[in-house]
């Protein structure tokens, strides 16, 4: 029985599979109408199919491992679906991987894909039946190998209101050269919806954005929230349950990563990439419990969460560890004290708890990443005590006015400050123990870069 390239990727044949070839020299013989079956199958690359109008929020990968990634899509349309993905090297599509069942929940589409080469780049699109028409094409490069020690590059963006210009979102998605990007949050403001139907369309007049649809495509992405994702600092304490929970459903229905079985609602988890980095999403938001403020068990995340968070950096083997961490843990000047409930040191025995044991278990390479305040900066987190000698990067604002504030973040605690519209860039070198910003704005001008060994 005769086995094709894609019932080898598919793992239809296991091991070296060995088949005789027919004699090429022989014209007009039998032996000259079979293929080589060592040959692989030629791949046809989607370029060439038409793209259809049904997908308006276009694509994304999440969830990137190094074998393994989830693919996104909206559909609008009726037509069956299948995903493929292909590995490149530079626009030489080289490996095929699929076909994938898609199947529209509501028209939320979520592949679970493997099978992936640690490191490899890939593309991927959606197809509508027979390969007539697909959605827009994709991009993601796989987490590195176990064992590799990569330079890696993040983009990072929060504060996105579709009120404001985009332009700086834009030049995130033209920047070449992202291993991946991270969402901190405010990715979509939803203050006002009450139910399922008006999260939906508030999500989709942001995302659906050209800008914002290119970001996603190009390239792999993780992912959280903050209070515009429900609405402005919402109260886990006191919000409607339905509402929270309409709330969840559109988060989980526009990201794409899978659901946690024994816990649905679960945002936070971790991704290596090699020995280099290895990113923590946190859930700042929903596991809070305001009247726990000013004890001794405040609750800012969860026990579970933070007894995760900790045991997972302790045991980390990457030289770096990026907290994703919507709103900043920086111990901020008594100015922005008049409000502080809405930040980690609101709930001070908590912070203390993960800024002490980062310290006292000598956990190298942590570095807090946060977004929520409407400008940037690069700080150290305390001046003294617990925390002293780590650091935070403030990314974004991607679409926002700058905070009032912001002439309040003096050196030498605070290294940069802006409030320009921008992505943000981390580039993390492990050999030399270096992480290197870099803040790019709307006219894709790279206007602060530092450095600094942590």
């Amino acid at each position: 029985m005769g086995i094709t390239r894609r019932d080898l990727l598919k793992g239809v044949a296991v091991g070296t599979v060995a088949l005789g070839c027919g004699n090429s020299s022989s014209e007009g013989g039998a032996d000259a109408a079979l293929p080589d079956a060592n040959e692989p199958d030629p791949i046809t690359p989607p370029d060439g199919v038409a793209e259809s109008a049904e997908f308006p929020l276009g694509v994304s990968a999440g969830d990137i491992g190094g074998t393994h990634a989830v693919l996104w899509t909206r559909y609008a349309g009726s037509a069956p679906l299948v995903a493929y993905a292909w590995r490149v090297e530079g626009e030489a599509y080289v490996e095929e991987l699929g076909p994938f069942p898609a199947i529209p929940d509501d028209g939320f589409v979520h592949v679970a894909i493997e099978g992936l080469r640690a490191g490899a780049q890939y593309r991927y699109t959606f197809f509508e039946g027979e390969r007539t028409a697909r959605s827009k094409i994709g991009r993601f490069r796989a987490a590195i190998a176990d064992g590799a020690t990569d330079v890696i590059t993040f983009g990072a963006i929060s504060c996105v209101n579709k009120s404001n210009n985009d332009s700086a979102v834009a030049r995130a998605a033209d920047h070449a050269g992202l291993d991946a990007f991270l969402f901190l949050g405010d990715n979509a403001y939803c203050d006002g919806a009450d139910n399922v139907a008006e999260y939906r369309a508030l999500y989709a007049s942001h995302f659906g954005r050209p800008a914002h649809v290119d970001l996603r495509a190009s390239t792999g992405m993780y992912i959280t929230w903050d209070d515009h994702e429900v609405g402005n600092d919402w109260n886990p304490e006191t919000i409607d349950s339905a509402k929270l929970a309409a709330a969840f459903q559109t988060f989980f229905e526009h990201a794409p990563c899978a659901r946690v079985a024994t816990a649905p609602d679960r945002i936070w988890r971790s991704a290596r990439w090699g020995k280099t980095v290895e990113v923590f999403v946190l859930d700042c938001r929903s596991e809070r419990k305001p009247s726990t403020r000013n004890g001794a068990t405040a609750q800012y995340i969860s026990p579970e969460q933070l007894a995760w968070l900790e045991q997972g950096l302790a045991a980390s083997p990457c030289r770096f560890k990026l907290v994703m961490n919507s709103v900043p843990i920086t111990n901020m000047p008594n100015v922005w004290d008049l409000y502080k409930i809405d930040r980690w040191e609101a709930y001070a025995a908590q912070r203390t708890r993960i800024l002490k044991h980062i310290d006292d278990q000598q956990i190298e390479g942590v570095l807090w990443l946060s977004g929520d305040f409407h400008l940037a900066f690069i700080s150290k987190v305390a001046t003294s005590g617990p925390g002293s000698t780590q650091r935070e990067v403030l990314c974004g604002p991607g679409a926002q006015g700058a905070n009032a504030l912001l002439p309040s973040l003096l050196a030498p605690q605070f290294s940069f400050t802006t409030g320009t519209n921008n992505f943000t860039t981390l580039r993390f070198d492990p050999a030399l123990g270096e992480v290197r910003i870099g803040y790019i704005d709307g006219d894709g001008s790279e206007f602060h870069t530092e450095a600094f060994v942590i």
